[in-house]
């Protein structure tokens, strides 16, 4: 058998190699140039982080890599659309659409839908939000037979973060709760029963949360080598940006789908994890020259956002961390004069008293309190400081709010199109059956579980049984009049 290989025209390059010293810094060229191999790239914050990745991309596919044998795992999809957006841009390549690019579980996605069925679910399986996730939480409690009054049973929120602890930690729900919610080991047995029921519930019902997209992807890659093979041959080049805030499963699912050509760039910056909570494992990092030997290290330590005075306050931080990759942040741009402080509090009370005394003083000193902003980490960081603020009669305005999916008008809509694609979602059912006037959950359930009753096998994958009784009561029943809040039933 010969084998042809077609080289492109150097000339029909949209720009030369010259381009990329002309707009990149010696640090960020080096990463974007680097030959094909294993490769940590640690980034400090504000060095071009993004820039570096999205110019790597673009050399890749200037070199002749496909753009669909590129695979870009993202902390966000908007990082990965904006990156490949700007890919585009650089290359001409009208391909860039198939570079491989999003978050984990964006990617995970777009590969179950092809081969869930290997794996026991149909590919029009269901995706929970945590607010769906929680409430299947709820009935797996009920179905245990569990009294949450009799005993200080922990609420489904926490359930959730347990199980979820454990499936990106790879820990068994016993080792999560001895270290994490020790004061919840007399329930151990409880909790396990618990999430053996919610699990179930979800194959039953062919439903993923967001934890299971991961763990079925990493499932399908180890149960079944003739797909694990396809896509490690497929991912030609891979990159992964935050790396410091993958979870072990994360690092896990990318050392499968690198095993044949090791191709794998990593960047991240261990001096910026902040997902530990969840499971994040910035020792990733560390780690990650011991899982590839022959892995060159690049460095990126100028920085583009702050000034002097601010890296000063952070390398000074850092510079006591007993495991970190050593790096000196270089400013580029020029001082200020404006000194940042750092205030030591003792608890969250002491904080917010601190803060609101020096929006006080600025006030005072002439500072508008429309030019005065507070950032903080999570939304309940602010409960505290927004009863210090009403309690100095400070005024001030939260920017904040529900996650837009998450709203329920869309939630109400999105159930309709759930159960169109997948008649057996429980959650969307009963949201749309609680719609009608005087249903509540516990009719809902019974009105769910009439038209699932005695399906049989026919249940497992195909509409059946269930399909025709759903078409009978759909015959005989509308929502609600169009004053309402619902429409026909379907």
């Amino acid at each position: 058998m010969k084998k042809y290989v077609i080289k492109r025209d150097e000339g029909s390059l949209p720009e030369k190699l010259t381009r990329y010293r002309d707009e990149l810094n010696a640090e960020q060229f080096r990463v974007v140039t680097a030959k094909p191999g294993a490769a940590l790239v640690v980034a400090g914050a504000g060095t071009g982080k993004t820039r570096t990745i999205t110019y790597r991309v673009a050399y890749l596919i200037e070199q002749g890599v496909s753009p669909h044998r590129i695979l870009l795992a993202t902390f966000t999809n908007r990082a990965a659309r904006e990156m490949l957006r700007r890919v585009e841009g650089l290359t001409g390549s009208q391909n860039v659409h198939r570079v491989w690019g999003g978050t984990f579980h964006r990617i995970a996605n777009l590969i179950l839908r092809k081969h869930a069925v290997s794996i026991g679910y149909a590919p029009n399986y269901s995706i929970l939000d945590s607010e769906d996730a929680k409430e299947f939480v709820n009935v797996s409690i009920d179905e245990a037979g569990i009294d949450t009054k009799a005993k200080r049973f922990p609420k489904a929120e926490v359930i959730q973060d347990i199980i979820s602890y454990a499936n990106n930690t790879d820990l068994p729900i016993e080792k999560v709760i001895v270290g994490k919610y020790p004061y919840f080991e007399m329930l151990t047995r409880q909790i396990e029963r618990v999430d053996r029921l919610f699990q179930e519930r979800k194959r039953e019902r062919n439903v993923m949360d967001y934890d299971d997209l991961l763990l079925n992807w990493k499932r399908l890659l180890i149960e079944k080598p003739e797909i694990a093979d396809l896509y490690a041959d497929q991912f030609q080049h891979i990159l992964v940006d935050e790396y410091q805030d993958t979870n072990r499963l994360q690092a896990e699912i990318i050392d499968l789908l690198g095993v044949r050509h090791r191709n794998v760039m990593v960047v991240g910056d261990d001096a910026q994890s902040i997902f530990a909570w969840r499971g994040a494992e910035f020792t990733n990092l560390y780690e990650f020259p011991d899982r590839y030997p022959e892995a060159a290290v690049y460095k990126l330590e100028t920085n583009y956002r702050s000034t002097p005075e601010i890296l000063g306050l952070a390398n000074t931080s850092i510079a006591n961390n007993r495991k970190q990759f050593a790096k000196v942040l270089q400013p580029v741009k020029r001082s200020r004069e404006f000194k940042p402080a750092m205030v030591p509090c003792a608890n969250v009370d002491q904080q917010s008293a601190f803060i609101a005394s020096r929006i006080l003083e600025l006030r005072d000193e002439g500072t508008s309190l429309e030019d005065v902003a507070v950032i903080y980490r999570s939304h309940y960081h602010s409960l505290e400081l927004q009863l210090e603020l009403t309690r100095r009669n400070i005024p001030y305005r939260v920017q904040s709010g529900v996650r837009f999916f998450e709203q329920a008008h869309l939630k109400d809509v999105i159930s309709y199109l759930r159960i169109i694609v997948n008649p057996r979602d429980e959650l969307a059912w009963k949201r749309i059956l609680k719609m009608i006037p005087s249903v509540g959950s516990a009719t809902a359930a019974r009105i769910y579980e009439a038209m699932v009753l005695d399906t049989g096998e026919e249940e497992k994958g195909r509409r059946g049984d269930f399909g025709k009784r759903r078409r009978r009561f759909a015959a005989n029943l509308r929502v609600a009049s169009p004053g309402r809040r619902g429409a026909d039933f379907i």
